[in-house]
Protein backbone atom coordinates (compact mmCIF):
# COMPACT_ATOMS: atom_id res chain seq x y z
CA UNK A 1 0.00 0.00 0.00
CA UNK A 2 0.99 3.38 -0.58
CA UNK A 3 0.68 6.95 0.07
CA UNK A 4 -2.33 8.61 -2.21
CA UNK A 5 -4.39 4.83 -3.24
CA UNK A 6 -7.35 4.64 -2.72
CA UNK A 7 -8.79 2.02 -0.20
CA UNK A 8 -11.98 0.65 1.08
CA UNK A 9 -12.61 0.12 4.97
CA UNK A 10 -13.63 -3.74 4.68
CA UNK A 11 -13.87 -4.51 8.44
CA UNK A 12 -13.17 -3.11 12.06
CA UNK A 13 -11.39 -5.27 14.42
CA UNK A 14 -11.85 -3.96 17.50
CA UNK A 15 -14.31 -1.74 19.38
CA UNK A 16 -14.38 1.78 18.18
CA UNK A 17 -16.54 4.74 18.18
CA UNK A 18 -19.55 4.81 16.10
CA UNK A 19 -18.37 7.35 14.10
CA UNK A 20 -15.44 5.09 12.53
CA UNK A 21 -17.95 2.11 12.94
CA UNK A 22 -19.68 4.59 10.01
CA UNK A 23 -16.37 4.55 7.94
CA UNK A 24 -17.56 0.53 7.15
CA UNK A 25 -17.64 0.32 3.55
CA UNK A 26 -16.38 3.90 2.73
CA UNK A 27 -13.68 4.56 0.16
CA UNK A 28 -11.13 7.03 0.95
CA UNK A 29 -7.03 7.89 0.45
CA UNK A 30 -4.12 6.75 2.10
CA UNK A 31 -2.79 9.98 3.68
CA UNK A 32 0.23 8.47 5.46
CA UNK A 33 1.41 5.63 8.02
CA UNK A 34 0.96 4.71 11.62
CA UNK A 35 2.85 1.88 13.80
CA UNK A 36 0.12 -0.43 15.64
CA UNK A 37 2.29 -2.29 18.10
CA UNK A 38 6.08 -1.79 17.75
CA UNK A 39 5.99 -4.71 15.00
CA UNK A 40 3.10 -3.51 12.71
CA UNK A 41 1.97 -0.87 10.59
CA UNK A 42 -1.57 0.94 10.21
CA UNK A 43 -2.46 3.13 7.36
CA UNK A 44 -3.97 6.95 7.78
CA UNK A 45 -7.10 7.43 5.78
CA UNK A 46 -9.34 10.08 4.75
CA UNK A 47 -11.92 10.36 3.85
CA UNK A 48 -14.20 12.52 1.51
CA UNK A 49 -15.65 14.68 4.44
CA UNK A 50 -12.56 15.83 5.24
CA UNK A 51 -12.27 13.43 8.57
CA UNK A 52 -8.92 11.16 8.84
CA UNK A 53 -8.27 8.07 11.05
CA UNK A 54 -5.63 4.81 11.08
CA UNK A 55 -6.80 1.43 10.65
CA UNK A 56 -4.67 -1.92 10.64
CA UNK A 57 -3.63 -2.86 7.12
CA UNK A 58 -5.97 -6.46 7.16
CA UNK A 59 -9.33 -3.77 7.54
CA UNK A 60 -8.85 -2.05 4.48
CA UNK A 61 -8.58 -3.41 0.32
CA UNK A 62 -7.25 -1.12 -2.24
CA UNK A 63 -9.97 -0.07 -4.51
CA UNK A 64 -9.33 -0.11 -8.42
Amino acid sequence: MDVGQKVRVCRIRDRVAQDIIQKLGQVGQITGFKMTDGSGVGVIVTFDDRSSTWFFEDEVEVVG
